[in-house]
């Protein structure tokens, strides 16, 4: 969902500079609500190129003008929806292109964030009067009785309710605050859900049910979109829900890095988008359902050297002979080390040396890493089990109490290989596989638990096929093959 970007300001105390200049230059800067801008600065505003990452897990990357989006840029949705094309104080204006989750393309001129018309071969614009790109898919619980309600993308909205239209064809109905919908309300989404409940930047917060598509029900508390607690209630619950209550013996230690923009090296596409997919399926109940204590997530800019290891030691090495620790890295990657993004070409490699060290530091039972780069096969050589190691939503993390563990390293290439990105596929062909293999259709046993020989069983045969055997993943170490990495709703 997403959510608007009013004003760009860091007056407020609680924000600060993580890196660089913030001023007038290039700099990483965290604000109070969570959002996070990495790119060029001018006058303490964000100007020229740069990336706006929301809490509410939108990512606008393109031309910034003194902290608004105008000029050339893309905006991701958390559905997998995309815009790219002109913008203007904020506001999609120009010419665009609207990709949503289900393939249709809306592509013309834009006006004031509403689509206009396809543009003609004269340069007139043909009106868009039969095509309503904002319309949620057609489904009699997607159609709401909006007679008498106010239209918020047309008039601001401070407070009281209405309705409004998101970019990527969903449509909110219910209270608003400061003209972003805020409160209780119903969300009616593009691909036939319906949420009812409360609702804060763009996403579910708080007590609300959440009605799918395929006629399942599920009530939760929500915190940015993920379900932290279910809800007691008969009548919000299916009798077979998905909980994400965690054992209390188990906890899971994430430190998820995704490195796109080098200096020293050549840009790599897909590589930061695909540590933000694997950090969003760890927030997810297949996933584990992390909560932000258990997580770290590094991108571009900040995952230096340096604040790697220091993040992999903060959450490593906190972990006790119960738990899990999980380190997902995606970028460069040469002999025997991953290259962060501070790499000049020569210094600030982040040696394998250095990631196993880490590892058999933490007195974790169960130890994953998982690597998405070029070379990454050498991590496997010299690392043995720190004694007997044990990995479950309840049943996932039981898996964990009945597995012995160990230390698993599930590499995306032999070491003499390269870990190849796929336009088509829009990610790298390892991750892909990997997070399709995570969300059940490695489950080869059907039995809820996606186990890590499973998992590995699966991208082994799905990448090598793909790339017609240029790459081939590598598991290693010592572990159980039965450690759970995943669980699948039935």
């Amino acid at each position: 969902m997403p959510a608007l970007l009013l004003a760009v300001s860091h007056t407020n105390l609680d924000a600060q500079c993580l890196e660089g200049n913030c001023r007038n230059g290039q700099g990483t800067f965290r604000f109070a609500n969570g959002d996070k801008y990495v790119g060029k600065w001018a006058n303490g505003q964000p100007h020229g190129q740069g990336k706006y990452y929301f809490a509410s897990r939108e990512r606008y990357e393109g031309q910034f003008h003194y902290g608004k989006f105008e000029g050339y840029g893309t905006m991701y949705y958390p559905d997998g929806a995309y815009y790219s094309g002109g913008w203007k104080k904020n506001m999609k204006n120009g010419q665009g292109k609207l990709v949503r989750t289900n393939g249709t393309v809306t592509e013309g001129v834009w006006a004031n964030g509403k689509y206009a018309g396809a543009q003609n071969t004269n340069g007139t614009v043909a009106q868009a009067s039969n095509q309503k790109p904002n319309k949620p898919a057609a489904s009699s619980a997607n159609k709401p009785d909006l007679s008498g309600m106010r239209n918020c993308n047309s008039v601001y909205c401070r407070s009281g309710s209405g309705f409004y239209n998101y970019p990527d064809g969903s449509r909110w109905v219910g209270e608003f605050k400061d003209g972003v919908p805020a409160g209780r309300g119903i969300c009616y989404y593009a691909g036939g859900d319906r949420y009812e409940g409360q609702w804060l930047k763009g996403a579910p917060n708080g007590e609300g049910v959440m009605h799918f598509a395929n006629g399942r029900v599920y009530g939760a508390v929500w915190v940015n979109g993920a379900p932290v607690r279910e809800l007691d209630s008969d009548e919000m619950v299916p009798s077979d829900p998905v909980r994400i209550e965690r054992s209390q013996n188990v906890k899971i230690y994430a430190v998820v890095v995704g490195v796109s923009r080098y200096t020293a090296m050549p840009s790599l596409k897909f590589t930061d988008d695909d540590a933000l997919r694997f950090y969003s399926f760890l927030r997810s109940p297949e996933g584990g359902g992390l909560p932000d204590e258990q997580i770290s997530v590094l991108i571009d800019e900040a995952a230096t050297r340096e604040q790697v290891l220091r993040t992999m030691r903060q959450f490593f090495l906190k972990a006790d002979a119960n738990d899990v620790v999980l380190f997902y890295f995606s970028g460069h990657g040469l002999e025997g080390c991953f290259l962060p993004s501070d790499f000049d070409g020569y210094n600030n490699k982040l040696r394998h040396d250095e990631i196993k060290n880490i590892l058999m530091q933490s007195k974790a039972k169960h130890k994953l890493c998982i690597a998405d780069a070029c070379h990454s096969g050498t991590l496997n050589y010299g690392l043995a089990a720190k004694g007997p190691a044990p990995v479950s939503v309840q049943k996932y993390y039981q898996a964990f109490e009945d597995s012995y563990g160990g230390v698993a390293l599930l590499m995306s290439s032999k070491a003499e290989e390269l870990s190849l990105e796929d336009h088509g596929l829009r990610q790298g062909v390892f991750t892909y596989y990997l997070l399709r293999g995570l969300n059940g259709a490695a489950n080869a046993n059907s039995d809820q638990i996606v186990t890590i020989r499973e998992l590995f069983n699966y991208v082994y045969v799905k990448v090598r096929e793909y790339t017609t055997n240029v790459q081939t993943p590598v598991l290693t170490g010592a572990f159980d093959d039965a450690m759970p990495v995943a669980f699948q709703r039935k």
